[in-house]
């Protein structure tokens, strides 16, 4: 789910070093690395200099309108940056959003397919997926696309899917149920649409857990 004590070193990095107090609120759904980070910088700085606050979105929200808060700077989805956008109206706080993308890569004609296919893959899937600077859409020149979705097709099913804490998984659960639901969504909108599924499609019925196979 993105990378929560990297996201906050380079919010805190420029906050700390101009003379700032800060407050960090991680996301409601990795706490627990930033709250560590917070713990081990605790006896760093003066007591309130830097804050780490967990919690849920209403906790977030308090922060955006507070009016001591001079400065926001928020990474995540569109929708929320939004929420925030219209949160700190009221107070005409400094504001900086990085809000979700879809990311491209492009393909060169007579590029070495075999070759390729790997790195694409694990650009695409590290930290199984769920980080905003992995590749969403790939665009392959027609003479070399068969070749490309058979390679991709080829790693997706050689990746080993399942609990993060076994020996050998290199990709673990979707953080949460409701990211592991759109996921689904995505996949059975593009078969509706008349997309081929070249591997995955579906999740394995494993007693509740939300693993997908990289399709």
């Amino acid at each position: 789910w993105n990378f929560p004590p990297l996201m906050g070193a380079w919010k805190m990095a420029e906050a700390l070093v101009t003379g700032n107090t800060m407050v960090l609120k991680p996301s409601p759904y990795t706490p627990l690395s930033t709250l560590l980070l917070g713990e081990v910088l605790a006896d760093s700085f003066p007591a309130g200099v830097f804050n780490v606050v967990s919690g849920n979105n209403d906790v977030g929200k308090w922060i955006t309108e507070h009016p001591d808060v001079a400065k926001i700077s928020f990474t995540g989805s569109t929708r929320t940056g939004k929420a925030i956008q219209a949160a700190t109206s009221g107070t005409l706080k400094r504001l900086t959003l990085e809000l979700g993308g879809n990311d491209a890569a492009v393909v060169l004609p007579g590029s070495n397919v075999k070759k390729l296919a790997p790195q694409l893959f694990g650009g695409a899937m590290r930290n199984t997926g769920q980080v905003c600077v992995a590749i969403k859409r790939l665009y392959v020149h027609e003479s070399q696309y068969e070749e490309m979705v058979t390679e991709l097709a080829a790693c997706a099913k050689a990746a080993k899917v399942g609990d993060g804490m076994d020996e050998g998984t290199q990709y673990g659960p979707i953080n949460n149920k409701m990211q592991f639901d759109r996921v689904s969504e995505l996949v059975e909108d593009a078969r509706k649409a008349g997309a081929t599924i070249a591997a995955g499609g579906s999740a394995p019925a494993t007693g509740g857990d939300i693993c997908t196979p990289p399709s």
